[in-house]
């Protein structure tokens, strides 16, 4: 099984405001929802994140994947909504990032969970999800750093027909780095705040 890292574009204000908004119709969208049948367990977190109910610390967890289905259901999918697998898939992106784009001083992981920022005023989260939030002004940034790398469709299809492990393990992870540059870009073109969870 594993972790793994998912994302979303949301406008951080809007998600912030259904806090206490007592929105039912927001709470059935979300019943309804295709996200709810993997989270269904956390029900009454939500129920008590829209009523504006006390959050009881106890279950911090729930209340972490209670905000997963609320950015599923008011963000945006993105453009690549691959997971990315926590470990060896995020290790092979930081060894092609040296590799072949010569960024060497960055942990993928890191900025994607931008230091575990939950933006929501939830209990604190002692284990899983790990919510890390990046502003538009963040991905600005990441952009900058990811200016130089071009990943053409030829260039994964080679390495995807080869026989080499080493050529498919570079596939993935190329894979990987394209979209999230495709996220990134999609986020800051349209507004949006890259949220990432990990679980």
């Amino acid at each position: 099984m594993g972790y793994f890292l998912f994302s979303y574009g949301i406008k951080t204000k809007k998600i912030r405001a259904i806090f206490g908004s007592k929105d039912q119709a927001i709470l059935e969208k979300i019943k309804n929802s295709d996200i709810f049948d993997t989270y269904s367990d956390c029900y009454k977190a939500l129920k008590d994140i829209i009523a504006g109910e006390k959050l009881d610390k106890e279950f911090n967890f729930a209340y972490g994947y209670a905000v997963i289905c609320l950015c599923d259901v008011l963000g945006q999918k993105l453009p690549y909504p691959e997971e990315i697998k926590l470990g060896h898939e995020t290790d092979l992106i930081n060894k092609y990032l040296k590799e072949s784009f010569k960024i060497d001083d960055l942990d993928i992981i890191d900025p994607l969970l931008a230091d575990n920022t939950n933006p929501f005023d939830i209990p604190k989260i002692e284990d899983f999800p790990i919510i890390g939030l990046l502003s538009r002004e963040d991905l600005v940034i990441l952009k900058e750093i990811f200016e130089d790398i071009n990943i053409t469709d030829n260039e994964i299809e080679e390495l995807e027909s080869s026989e080499n492990g080493d050529d498919e393990e570079k596939s993935l992870a190329l894979t990987h780095i394209r979209g999230i540059i495709q996220n990134i870009d999609y986020c800051i073109k349209n507004k949006l705040d890259l949220i990432t969870f990990c679980h």
